[in-house]
């Protein structure tokens, strides 16, 4: 079974995975789990003429209605349909053919066998602007492309018919914002969504440059549907996101527009803005609205003249000649917030603002120059126009919600280089400028995966700190141990040599036992007085009994009864105390059961209390030495070098009886004289003759057993009846 330790080291692999796993969610998730093949973007060629009544713009041609009638369009950021002009937008004109081809063709909706009428709405564009309208809607058949061009055709596509000055021009709507003519329940998809849709491009998203007619022999607008023309622009790492409103969403921050110095002293440039805004880029009119205080930094700095009668600011040709030879630039600085941040440059030549404005734009009467600049009444008109898209490129993605502005390369020998924009999958999106698929991992999959790495490396290092510290603390513990166990040793073998200098000097071992009991000191007042009596009154030794003749107070075994012969005690059994003779001379037994087995105070032949530690088991028997039995105290002494562990004192009472090895020990005589025969002897009054044994572990006979042989089998205690 794998221990702690081995689980632990699996942890940082687990967490390895799992950082990987988290760091790779999101792009997994977006994947296309269908494989299928990205549509290729649709290249919407333009028209090769210049159209407008408020400047020369390039404009594309749209087939609608069955059958086709075919109608030039300014492209529109902001609008979502798709806008013609009625025949009754040129009914009040002098000659209705001429104004029909100024205003690109006329679109008939009664001609059409496929148009369904809706009704007549406001279009819902550019109202801030002060350009309110409202058209004939219906459903109809859109194209791209004018006669004998093959460009996508959509069935049921949201067209409106206007009759206006205000938009000279039709529209060609490219904001997937459905319309909503009656609720919001039904609403009517627009041209962009259904070419999504239907598979024609890949992604809801456009890209455009207006076009430009001072440029060489005049550079007409690119239009890409579904992508971007990668040659058509200066890439850079500007990625703006959409503004909250969604009326207005294709924001950018000016956070500076200027102009070079003219004074070669002061080469520094001059500051047209005085503060930086946020501004709507919008290709559906020409004009750049600037607050009145920037209005008025371009008056002083280019010596423009404000009309109030057409709201422009026209130029004679005394200016406009000063303004050829000055031939300033003006470059925007763009970025996603108004301070900070990175910025993209665009700058304009003198020759995008030289325009040319026709009756009836304004109120003119007669065609002049102007400066498309505007007075912005409030910051709800502050917009780029086409003016400004004619030095740059925008792209923009509706499914992303992001958008991209460069500057435009004038190249005119480049190949056109189309690149589809993918389908968005929820995860971020890359620069307009930088849209090419990679295969490798985003910036969030690498910090996830390396702030994985790093977590790792600290558990490893933090799981290799506590294995070296817990393994050195267990060589610690154990040399610890080994050094007690050695001055353990070392003290046995200094005592065993202190031992042997001292000589016989008591020395007390202490030796582990089975727990025991003591026996209990008897309470009366004689207690201090106990002596283990001989026939002579000396005292005798207590001996071992046994658990099967028990002694108790005023229990007399008769004489020659099988309770007077020693035996060895069987476990458990302790030692017992004869009795005595009190002051009456009356003899009292005080036999007490010492097992180890009831802790007490044990009471010595000499008096002294001494704590005995025994184990249950046997006990010696009596041997004789040289005929002699042995006395009191050589059977105590004996007894506590066996059991105790104590050796006597060299100069003991116990130690000087017994003979040393240059004196052996005289040989105890006996006087026939002193010899008695028990059966002699008279009994005591009242036949109650104390008997004592001569060791208190002999065993004791049975009370009552008869005396067989008393002359030939006389016991032990008959040598120390009483006399």
């Amino acid at each position: 079974m794998p221990s702690i330790l081995d689980r632990l080291l699996l942890l940082p692999s687990a967490l390895l995975a799992l950082s990987v796993q988290c760091a790779l969610a999101g792009p997994l998730e977006g994947r296309d789990t269908n494989n299928t093949v990205i549509a290729a973007p649709i290249a919407f060629a333009p028209d090769e003429s210049w159209d407008g009544i408020d400047g020369s713009w390039s404009s594309f041609t749209v087939r609608i209605g069955t059958p086709a009638q075919y109608i030039r369009t300014f492209v529109s950021f902001a609008s979502w349909q798709t806008l013609a002009v009625l025949p009754q937008g040129c009914q009040g004109a002098s000659d209705y053919n001429s104004c029909a081809g100024t205003r690109g063709y006329i679109f008939n909706e009664s001609a059409s066998t496929t148009f369904q009428n809706i009704g007549l709405y406001a279009w819902g564009i550019e109202e801030n602007l002060g350009l309110p309208g409202n058209a004939l809607y219906g459903y109809d058949t859109v194209g791209l492309g004018g006669a004998g061009e093959t460009g996508p055709t959509l069935a049921n596509t949201t067209v409106g018919g206007f009759a206006v000055d205000d938009f000279y021009l039709g529209i060609f709507g490219i904001n997937p914002k459905p319309t909503n003519f009656t609720s919001f329940d039904g609403p009517s998809p627009s041209f962009m969504t259904q070419l999504k849709e239907q598979k024609y491009i890949s992604s809801v998203s456009a890209s455009y440059t207006a076009g430009a007619p001072y440029r060489f022999s005049g550079v007409l607008a690119s239009l890409t549907l579904g992508g971007y023309d990668s040659s058509k622009f200066v890439e850079n790492n500007v990625e703006f996101e959409f503004a909250a409103d969604n009326s207005r969403d294709i924001v950018v921050g000016v956070q500076s527009i200027n102009t070079p110095s003219v004074n070669s002293s002061n080469p520094v440039a001059t500051e047209l803005l005085p503060g930086a805004i946020y501004m709507y880029v919008d290709s559906t009119v020409p004009q750049i609205w600037l607050p009145l205080e920037a209005c008025k930094v371009f008056e002083y700095e280019f010596g423009l003249v404000y009309d109030n009668t057409t709201e422009l600011y026209l130029v004679n040709d005394t200016l406009h000649k000063s303004l050829l030879q000055k031939n300033a630039s003006i470059t925007f600085s763009l970025a996603q917030s108004t301070t900070g941040g990175n910025t993209v440059e665009i700058t304009l030549p003198y020759a995008s603002f030289d325009l040319t404005a026709s009756p009836p734009y304004q109120g003119l009467t007669n065609q002049t120059r102007y400066f498309p600049l505007r007075r912005a009444a409030n910051e709800t008109q502050y917009t780029i126009g086409r003016t400004f898209l004619q030095e740059a490129y925008l792209t923009v993605d509706w499914e992303a919600q992001r958008f991209n502005v460069s500057q435009v390369v004038w190249n005119q020998g480049a190949q056109t280089s189309l690149v589809a924009i993918p389908p968005f999958t929820g995860q971020s999106t890359t620069s307009s400028t930088n849209q090419s698929s990679s295969s490798g991992l985003s910036g969030g999959a690498i910090g996830g995966i390396v702030a994985g790495i790093v977590a790792i490396l600290t558990l490893l290092a933090l799981l290799l700190f506590w294995h070296l510290h817990r393994k050195n603390r267990a060589a610690k513990a154990k040399a610890a141990q080994e050094e007690k166990l050695g001055e353990v040793e070392r003290n046995s073998d200094l005592s065993a040599a202190d031992a042997n200098a001292r000589g016989r000097e008591q020395n007390v071992f202490i030796k582990a036992e089975l727990e025991g009991s003591m026996p209990v000191a008897a309470a009366d007042a004689e207690s201090e007085h106990r002596r283990l009596l001989s026939s002579n009154g000396s005292g005798a030794p207590a001996t071992p009994g046994t658990i099967g003749a028990p002694s108790s107070l005023n229990y007399f075994p008769n004489r020659g009864s099988s309770a007077y012969s020693p035996s060895t005690p069987t476990p458990g059994e302790g030692t017992q105390s004869s009795s005595h003779s009190d002051s009456n001379g009356t003899y009292q037994t005080h036999s007490t059961m010492l097992s180890p087995l009831s802790p007490s105070n044990a009471s010595e032949a000499d008096s002294k209390e001494r704590q005995i530690y025994e184990m249950a088991g046997d006990m010696p028997t009596i041997k004789e030495k040289d005929g002699k039995a042995l006395s009191e105290k050589e059977a105590m002494a004996r007894r506590e070098r066996i059991y105790n562990g104590v050796d006597s004192p060299p100069r003991s009472a116990v130690a000087l009886d017994e003979p040393s090895a240059e004196q052996p020990r005289e040989r105890r005589t006996v006087n026939p004289e002193e010899v008695v025969m028990t059966d002699r002897l008279a009994p005591p009054e009242n036949d109650s003759l104390v008997r004592h044994r001569a060791f208190s572990f002999e065993e004791l006979r049975t009370q009552g057993a008869k005396t067989e042989g008393a002359s030939t089998n006389a016991s032990s205690d008959d040598l120390y009846s009483a006399k």
